[in-house]
């Protein structure tokens, strides 16, 4: 890309008041003090020790964040920004050495396990292959569905509010939830960062590049769909995610798959889904999944790697 057609399509981003706000001058330093008396409360109550707060605690020089986007190449040039000229971004804020770096890892720590816990989880292709040779599904469609821009779409609120109930829902003594849920909100809402030598603070949603991202937004999918799905009359057969990648199996009509996704589309303003159906094959991940030519006799689907 053209430096200044990069330039112009994160600046365009930037610009969407829903997500972003533009400062005057960085606040990265202003939270420094909020984590380290978090983290002095964590010492305080024996959560950890004097080397693992240290530690949380990070340089004292912290670096500032930085933003930049990883173009969609793949997406259909109708897509794309300036018609058939820039590929949309994947807008990244890189967390490397920040004030929150390693308050992020610690986050992680206590969210990851309670991410996967969820029934219908998909850890990476390799484990959704050995799920499919596993279905016999009748002859249905298969389906994929894509959630718009996950990360950023997450309500603060709505994502703490997840977190709160997965540790009701799973108890532990041993985790620091106060704590874990300030810092969580810290690095939602004090999330500043600098692109093209000037600085912007998210306002919405979590940074692409923060540790705990993809296991926050595990956590409150999970949720989500448990009450989407519950609120349909007419429910897939198979349903199984990768994070804001869906693959399912639908053994009803055309028409009830589009009052299924008028269903899930009207559950928040937030959370809206594309969806793709197909009676004989579907890309999902870096995966075709499709009838061959036995199917009629043993009814198992086919993977082939998609290009």
């Amino acid at each position: 890309m053209d430096r200044k057609d990069y330039l112009w399509e994160g600046h365009r981003q930037l610009n969407d008041q829903n997500y972003y706000t533009k400062l005057d001058r960085p606040i990265y330093k202003d939270t420094i003090p909020v984590v380290n008396k978090i983290l002095l409360s964590l010492y305080n109550k024996k959560f950890i020790n004097h080397k693992q707060m240290t530690y949380l605690q990070g340089n004292k020089e912290p670096r500032m964040r930085r933003f930049y986007l990883l173009p969609k190449i793949h997406k259909k040039r109708e897509s794309w920004s300036l018609p058939y000229c820039i590929p949309p971004g994947r807008p990244i804020v890189s967390d490397c050495e920040s004030e929150t770096y390693r308050t992020a890892e610690f986050i992680d720590y206590y969210l990851n396990p309670l991410s996967i816990l969820h029934q219908r989880y998909i850890k990476d292709t390799f484990h959704f292959v050995e799920i499919i040779k596993n279905i016999v599904p009748p002859s249905a469609f298969l389906f994929s569905l894509d959630v718009t821009a996950l990360y950023t779409n997450i309500q603060t609120a709505e994502g703490l509010l997840a977190v709160r109930n997965i540790f009701q829902k799973y108890p532990n003594s041993k985790r620091p939830e106060k704590e874990l849920l300030q810092l969580l909100e810290i690095n939602l809402t004090k999330n500043d960062f600098e692109f093209d030598d000037q600085y912007f603070l998210q306002t919405r949603g979590t940074a692409m590049g923060k540790r705990f991202a993809p296991a926050y937004a595990n956590i409150f999918m999970a949720e989500w769909e448990e009450k989407a799905l519950a609120a349909c009359d007419k429910k897939p057969l198979y349903y199984f995610r990768f994070l804001d990648d869906i693959w399912g199996i639908w053994e009803y009509s055309i028409e009830d798959f589009e009052q299924f996704m008028l269903t899930l589309n009207g559950q928040r303003d937030s959370i809206k889904l594309t969806s793709t159906i197909n009676r004989d094959s579907i890309d999902f991940l870096d995966t075709t999944t499709f009838k061959g030519d036995d199917f009629s006799s043993t009814h198992r689907l086919d993977v082939k790697v998609f290009f």
